[in-house]
């Protein structure tokens, strides 16, 4: 077995656009994803024993424990079953993306796991293996297998790979308080059809946008079906969406159901000083998209 250190990288939707309710209840999506330069790290290395670490990288306390119901030990065993023997693994997790705000840290760590597990042990297993066992362990995880620039449809599974992004500092504000995924949908499915759906044709515009590789194109092209449903659950976020325009971002959105929220600058900004007039408001982290795949 070799060791290896994997990266995880955090991601936003640049589009999110709800379609509607699958069967079992959960939604299908039209998305677009994209990673960003923020991520945790997953140490994998040769033990007796399986272990998980955590290495709480901001202070994130309890929210990412290291026990069974991590998506990383959830990985771990789903391997073991289809392979159908133990793959004893010390895992050890440095988490530098704020958990529980919609930047899919859990679901990254998750596929770091299932490539870092895979390839340390040397498995037999093909790519979509891997993407069958991603899609069981969360909607996000198989766009943790693929990273860059994807378009997700059904639960967001459904990946096609799409041309990277201009390059655009990203500010990301971290609110004092999370969102529970399912409350936001469940909110969604219970607003009126008119107001559920004011960000239709996101993700076509976004796609677009991308592919004329035009920065005022994409500034103008994001959305996010959720937000509506999230600022009616904290009406605080319309807010602060409201205070990162002003303090100088040229687009603002929240990340998947939140509660985190994104800004996106004019290419070749400095995020500094806009960053500072955020600080008081939550957690704030300036990033850039990641343009290169894993």
């Amino acid at each position: 077995m070799t060791p290896l250190l994997c990266s995880a990288p955090a991601k936003v939707n640049l589009a999110l656009e709800v379609q509607g309710v699958l069967p079992g209840g959960y939604h299908e999506l039209d998305t677009v994803f994209c990673w960003l330069d923020l991520e945790d790290l997953l140490d994998v290395r040769p033990s007796a024993k399986t272990e998980l670490v955590i290495q709480d990288e901001i202070g994130q306390g309890a929210e990412v424990v290291a026990n069974e119901e991590n998506l990383v030990m959830k990985a771990l065993r789903g391997l073991e079953d289809l392979v159908d023997r133990e793959l004893p693994t010390r895992l050890h997790l440095i988490k530098r993306i704020p958990a529980g705000g919609g930047l899919g840290g859990g679901s990254a760590d998750a596929a770091a796991a299932l490539l870092g597990v895979t390839r340390a042990h040397r498995l037999p297993l093909q790519p979509a293996d891997l993407l069958k066992l991603a899609a069981r362990l969360g909607a996000d995880v198989a766009f943790g297998l693929q990273g860059g620039t994807a378009r997700g449809r059904g639960r967001g599974e459904l990946l096609s790979p799409l041309p990277s992004p201009p390059d655009l500092p990203v500010i990301l504000l971290v609110p004092p308080f999370p969102l529970s995924t399912p409350e936001v949908y469940s909110c969604w499915d219970r607003l009126p059809a008119e107001v559920r759906r004011a960000g239709r044709g996101s993700a076509e515009r976004v796609v677009a946008a991308l592919s004329k590789g035009l920065p005022q194109d994409l500034l103008r092209s994001t959305g996010n079906d959720l937000e509506v449903a999230a600022e009616a659950l904290r009406p605080e976020l319309s807010d602060l969406r409201r205070r990162m325009l002003e303090a100088g971002c040229a687009q603002a959105r929240l990340c998947g159901s939140g509660s985190t929220l994104f800004g996106l600058l004019e290419p070749g900004s400095d995020p500094e000083p806009v960053a500072t007039r955020l600080k008081g408001l939550g957690r704030v982290l300036c990033t850039r998209f990641r343009r290169s795949p894993r």
